[in-house]
């Protein structure tokens, strides 16, 4: 019997947490037959040797180096279950994602946006904390945007037959974008909160930096293709620091102004240079 179920994982230069997420694939409980296939897309780290060794890893692939979206499709070109299910390799996995996932598939849905948590052993920084309240609500985006991140996504594989694969172009974006052409087709998106994964947070001005001007980069992409972004992620309308401070709120974390500001300052000066320049 094949795979019912083909976990997809881009990978670039991350040998720092691919192993913790490798590690929660091999001991899902409940799984269906399933295949994990890595895409090592130009890492100049251990990734490769990383994923070609651990045991529940079935296929390697080299990505071309062009992005995510990219190397998602690389793998979607070679897997061979009727159903995809998307992660990231800064992600952990709960023990019963795949079960969970799977199981809103057979319900009835063709995409499944599984909850996406903060992985918080400690009180985390300001830059964690922003991350957490403005980065990957997935409740939020299937709800009034009709997407789901990719760092949680099961697929139907007939969906995409359909509508074709992830825009390549898009260094980021492609999942909004990929989306909104299926439930535009007619196909249904659900949210599966018991389909969850652990995302490490941005902790530091870089990592902050990179996201954000790579998202008005990637906004910008989508313009040019006649495709207008949900207006609260528009970086020409500015999300504001009451705002953020809002969303922080509505999921029980209480923020400062004064304790944010200088975080919320480099997001929105990284979406403006990413939006203007093109480059992410």
């Amino acid at each position: 019997m094949g795979p019912v179920v083909s976990v997809i994982i881009p990978a670039r230069d991350a040998g720092q947490w691919l192993g913790a997420c490798l590690d929660a694939l091999g001991h899902q409980a409940g799984a269906p037959p399933h295949e994990v296939i890595v895409v090592d897309d130009a890492s100049t780290d251990r990734t490769g040797d990383l994923a070609r060794s651990h045991p529940a890893v079935t296929r390697t692939i080299t990505g071309p180096g062009r992005g995510s979206y990219a190397a998602r499709n690389a793998a979607i070109a070679v897997a061979t279950a009727p159903v995809l299910a998307f992660t990231d390799a800064d992600c952990v996995p709960d023990g019963g994602w795949l079960a969970a996932g799977l199981a809103a598939v057979e319900s009835g849905a063709d995409l499944v946006g599984g909850e996406i948590t903060t992985a918080a052993d400690r009180r985390l920084n300001p830059w964690e904390r922003y991350d957490r309240a403005v980065y990957l609500r997935q409740d939020e985006l299937t709800r009034s945007d009709r997407f789901a991140a990719t760092a949680n996504l099961f697929v139907r594989r007939a969906v995409i037959d359909d509508v074709g694969p992830f825009d390549a172009s898009l260094r980021s974006g492609g999942d909004y974008d990929f989306g909104r052409r299926a439930t535009g087709a007619g196909y249904q998106l659900v949210y599966a909160p018991a389909a969850r994964v652990s995302h490490r947070p941005r902790a530091r001005l870089v990592e902050t930096w990179r996201l954000h001007r790579r998202l008005g980069a990637g906004w910008a992409a989508l313009a040019r293709k006649g495709v207008r972004p949900p207006v609260h992620r528009d970086p020409a309308l500015r999300l504001s620091l009451g705002s953020v401070i809002d969303r922080a709120a509505a999921t029980g974390d209480t923020m400062r102004r004064r304790e944010v500001a200088h975080v919320h300052a480099v997001a929105m000066a990284a979406r403006w240079t990413g939006r203007l320049t093109g480059r992410g």
